[in-house]
């Protein structure tokens, strides 16, 4: 996401969204009650005196809507945002902008702190390597994509094995599914601009897998890291990441770091660590001073927002880190279960 054009004291930014992830992130950005300005195509009223009505050619006009709804369509690579036009052709009738990477569009609100980050986050993010994860055994191939919101599991490659009795038909077999794999992996990396491909799993198969593509498709074997995985299919793909794989990549990967943060939690709720969860639990952190960082799911932020909001600026007054943490993968899912909120704490807070 790239800011075009910010004024905080009349509450617009401009963005442009360039990638799905940057969908992701305006999906969590606009609110109903913002105005949101953009160009759109949209047709010329008739004039009422015709006897029979005719189909009028679209023009392309500037409208702002004050939001009523927002859905972001993932797999359609789109955000549609819906509302009543408050300026421009039209007013007071209802309209719906489509955003697909390429687009831009001003945003006019009361901008939270919250917000403000991850726009920032989202403009950091440009700059980062985008990753192909690749769970490689012996008889099939998970691949997805590391986005900011999480994994975006592209698919499934997969051959049956023949057995030891017909050892020449299973290796022209295996090559054949190498030479699929192989082909995916260009399709999607020259699709999603990617530049490192990390191919994971257990036994020897992803060594004798590089080794093909280093014979084959030596090009594509240059963005090619080979990692260790106990497993293969989607286990294997989230193992690659808690495993801290994509760091190696990208030092400041969102997706390894989150995972890495609710680990974090876990281990210092099985320990009775300086951590706390729930929203109860938080609130009262908060209200002592004790909270280092913050972790918030997205999902609870956006359902029960001015409430979480209250507890998010008591602690940033105090000095807390706040990380809002997306319920798109295991992690998010997995503080969702702890009541969405969790901490770090500076020192324990006793409970009422």
């Amino acid at each position: 996401m790239r800011v075009i054009h910010k004024d905080l004291r009349q509450g617009k930014i401009k963005l442009a969204v360039e990638t799905l992830d940057d969908l992701w992130h305006l999906q969590h950005l606009v609110r109903p009650g913002d105005v949101v300005t953009s160009t759109t195509w949209r047709r010329e009223q008739e004039s009422g005196d015709k006897l029979r009505p005719e189909r009028m050619e679209k023009k392309l006009v500037t409208l702002s809507i004050k939001v009523d709804d927002i859905e972001f369509h993932k797999y359609a690579n789109r955000v549609r945002i819906l509302g009543k036009i408050i300026e421009g052709p039209d007013m007071g009738k209802h309209h719906s902008f489509g955003f697909e990477p390429g687009s831009a569009l001003t945003v006019t609100k009361q901008w939270s702190p919250d917000e403000l980050q991850r726009i920032r986050e989202a403009a950091q993010a440009r700059r980062r390597p985008r990753v192909l994860l690749v769970a490689l055994e012996d008889s099939s191939a998970d691949l997805a994509v590391v986005r900011q919101y999480g994994l975006d599991e592209v698919g499934t490659l997969s051959h049956v094995r023949a057995g030891k009795r017909y050892a020449v038909e299973s290796g022209a077999e295996e090559k054949k599914f190498f030479h699929r794999l192989a082909e995916a992996m260009k399709n999607i990396i020259s699709r999603e601009d990617i530049k490192v491909a990390i191919v994971a799993g257990p036994g020897f198969t992803k060594e004798i897998f590089n080794s093909f593509l280093k014979e084959k498709f030596p090009e594509l074997s240059k963005s090619v890291r080979l990692g260790e995985a106990s497993s293969g299919g989607r286990a294997g793909l989230y193992e690659i990441v808690r495993r801290g794989l994509v760091e190696l990549v990208s030092k400041e990967d969102r997706l390894s770091l989150e995972t890495s943060l609710m680990g974090q939690i876990m281990e210092g709720i099985a320990k009775g660590g300086l951590v706390s969860y729930g929203k109860s639990e938080v609130e009262q952190a908060a209200n002592a001073g004790a909270i280092e960082k913050l972790l918030v799911a997205d999902e609870l932020l956006r359902s029960n927002r001015n409430e979480v909001l209250k507890i998010l600026d008591t602690a940033r007054k105090t000095r807390a880190e706040v990380i809002v943490i997306s319920t798109e993968h295991d992690a998010g899912k997995q503080l969702l279960a702890l009541g969405g909120m969790a901490t770090f704490l500076r020192f324990k807070v006793s409970t009422r």
